[in-house]
């Protein structure tokens, strides 16, 4: 009888554990609200990648597409930030000379593709990205590490970021 009780109460923690909502991602538990927040930025993240490398500057629309993106990753990965984060992670993003924004701006007002060498600039923009994504879901640095190093490479951002410009 002590068994059966031992085992109910067993279940019984087990499914109270479950139901509160702890997900993993990269070693690291999650509350639900941040893992879904996560999995938002993430996607955010991917929309930009995705536009960047469709982008083309004789289309108009092609670069608010990526605008869009932009506000989109400033809007939703930023929550959780402090305004210090938040501020680093606008200047990758905005209209500044090396912000994502700002490199669309000069290729429609120039009249050139993102090729491989402009799209370069890219990669410390998207660790920024990155780093501030994981940053605000832990609190704990070592964690937001972890996560960051799995998002980067669940998007596989290196390689796409590579590769954008090479179909121009």
């Amino acid at each position: 009888m002590k068994k059966f009780w031992l085992v109910v109460c067993t279940l019984l923690l087990g499914g109270t554990l479950a139901a509160c909502g702890q997900k993993n991602y990269a070693g690291v538990q999650l509350d639900s609200g941040e893992y879904e927040q996560l999995m938002k930025n993430d996607k955010n993240i991917d929309t930009l990648l995705t536009r960047l490398n469709t982008f083309n500057y004789q289309k108009t629309s092609s670069a608010d597409q990526v605008y869009e993106a932009v506000d989109a990753v400033m809007h939703d990965n930023a929550k959780g930030l402090t305004t210090t984060e938040k501020e680093r992670l606008d200047i990758q993003l905005d209209n500044s000379p090396h912000g994502i924004k700002g490199i669309i701006q000069s290729a429609v007002k120039n009249k050139y593709a993102v090729d491989p060498s402009v799209a370069s600039q890219f990669h410390d923009n998207f660790a920024v990205i990155i780093a501030a994504t994981a940053k605000a879901v832990t609190n704990s640095d070592t964690q937001a590490q972890k996560v960051s190093t799995q998002l980067a490479k669940n998007l596989n951002v290196e390689k796409r970021l590579d590769s954008i410009g090479t179909q121009h």
